[in-house]
């Protein structure tokens, strides 16, 4: 793993065959997250020898390869969750932040918290949401709202927010006469085809499919 300042000119060469991932973080983006992680925006990285192998950087930086393989419009919030991990993990080991120890959130959202999050993700299924949007409403660092969200709805963000959407999406399929490419849009993903595939791969069928069931009956 290598830290390259921003503005940075880069050049490197390799004799043999190598493959890489380039994450390119916003300054501005990782001061406000430091702000929320550790309560000031101000800090500076720290420079890592030649040849450091980060493990854990290493599995979220697969994770977010994996995601772009795909092939399809990517899941806005699942990806948005890795760089929240991955810029928190960058600042808490790499950073000045690294001698600050690690405030820990014990236990979920509070009931309060946790139905005003639900509110929002139901009013705004459509739109992109974020981590930092819904850690706020929480009252919780981004970090802390990830952990504290699986604890309290059993899975992570991006999964429950995926769930309520092909759940709105079958339920429209179903009741209305609505075009299915409007269906689409108004519950948050980028096309017909995108919830075409997203729903085959979870709930085994397909919006076309259930409307010519409900065409039969």
């Amino acid at each position: 793993m290598e830290i390259v300042p921003a503005g940075t000119d880069l050049f490197a060469r390799w004799k043999t065959a190598k493959e890489n991932i380039l994450l390119a973080l916003a300054p501005k983006q990782l001061s406000k997250l430091a702000g929320l992680e550790f309560g000031r925006e101000d800090f500076e990285f720290r420079p890592l020898a030649a040849g450091h192998v980060d493990e854990k950087a290493l599995l979220l930086a697969q994770l977010v390869r994996e995601e772009f393989r795909r092939g399809e419009p990517e899941n806005h919030l699942y990806m948005d969750s890795l760089l929240t991990v991955f810029s928190t993990y960058l600042l808490r080991n790499y950073s000045t932040f690294q001698d600050n120890p690690a405030s820990r959130h014990r236990g979920g959202l509070s009931p309060k918290a946790w139905r005003d999050v639900q509110d929002y993700i139901r009013a705004n299924i459509g739109e992109q949401l974020s981590i930092e949007r819904l850690a706020l409403l929480a009252g919780l660092s981004p970090s802390h709202f990830l952990r504290a969200f699986k604890l309290t709805a059993g899975r992570s963000p991006h999964q429950y927010v995926l769930a309520r959407r092909l759940e709105l999406a079958e339920h429209l399929v179903i009741t209305t006469d609505m075009p299915l490419t409007q269906i689409a849009r108004l519950t948050g993903f980028a096309n017909h085809s995108h919830l075409t595939a997203t729903m085959r791969r979870h709930k085994f069928t397909t919006p076309s499919a259930l409307r010519r069931a409900r065409t039969i009956r």
